[in-house]
């Protein structure tokens, strides 16, 4: 009888030893999942990003939109190389500067083009999504005309009538990037068909089709035609290579 009482004791410390044990770890992971929801939580952003599109508040609201609030988890995930996606960014690093501020550098993707409304400039990136609006205008980004729009929201891609003529803009944009052309804007007119202006040069480009074809032929007459004051026609591909500028004034010339 007596054996079977101290086993029974033995068995209740171990039961409350056990569930001592569980209770501590319990609240020792609580613990530490309240101090890293609320003690790492981001109110500041100090930022050394180029070329030097945005400001740190800009960073800082794009990241209170998105949720991306824990100094800890930014900073954990930068450091073991699975980054978490700022649309802003290309490639960045964080340095934890103290629980609730971080510094960011890094590149920033570049702003492909923007749209003007109300004062406003919209700038967008190769997919359409605005990732910046502001009163200021940036240098060497096109301005962008003759899209019907329905919707301009941050963070959001820009809603228009026809899907077509916006995937046409954007297809326009990223081909003259590989060219080092300077280009003030890009007009889409109720055709669907795409010029580029360049100084006092209007460059018709047309619909879409060929269009590598034309930025490379546009490309070989370049330093030829771009003192030029005129509208060079380049809606079709020339066979040999020829094409003509009408100027302002009246005359019209072929270059090749």
């Amino acid at each position: 009888m007596r054996q079977t009482r101290k086993l029974k004791r033995k068995r209740r410390r171990r039961l409350k030893t056990g569930f001592k044990i569980f209770m501590i770890t319990v609240l020792a992971v609580t613990a530490i999942v309240l101090i890293i929801i609320y003690g790492f939580q981001l109110k500041t952003v100090r930022i050394s990003l180029k070329p030097g599109q945005y400001t740190s508040q800009e960073v800082k609201s794009y990241m209170d939109e998105k949720g991306i609030d824990n100094t800890l988890i930014l900073w954990l995930k930068n450091k073991v190389g699975s980054s978490t996606k700022i649309e802003l960014l290309d490639e960045y690093q964080v340095k934890l500067l103290s629980p609730f501020e971080v510094k960011i550098s890094g590149y920033e993707k570049k702003l492909k083009g923007a749209i003007v409304k109300d004062g406003l400039y919209y700038y967008f990136d190769e997919y359409g999504t605005i990732l910046k609006v502001s009163k200021d205008k940036l240098k060497g980004i096109p301005k962008v005309s003759g899209l019907e729009l329905n919707e301009l929201k941050i963070y959001h891609k820009i809603k228009v009538k026809d899907e077509k003529a916006l995937q046409s803009v954007l297809d326009v944009i990223s081909g003259i990037e590989q060219f080092s052309y300077h280009v003030r804007k890009v007009h889409i007119n109720k055709s669907n068909e795409v010029s580029i202006y360049i100084k006092k040069l209007q460059v018709q480009l047309g619909k879409n089709t060929n269009l590598d074809k034309k930025l490379h032929a546009f490309s070989d007459m370049y330093s030829k035609v771009i003192q030029q004051n005129g509208v060079l026609n380049m809606k079709h591909v020339s066979e040999d290579g020829s094409y003509t500028v009408k100027k302002i004034e009246g005359k019209t010339q072929q270059n090749k």
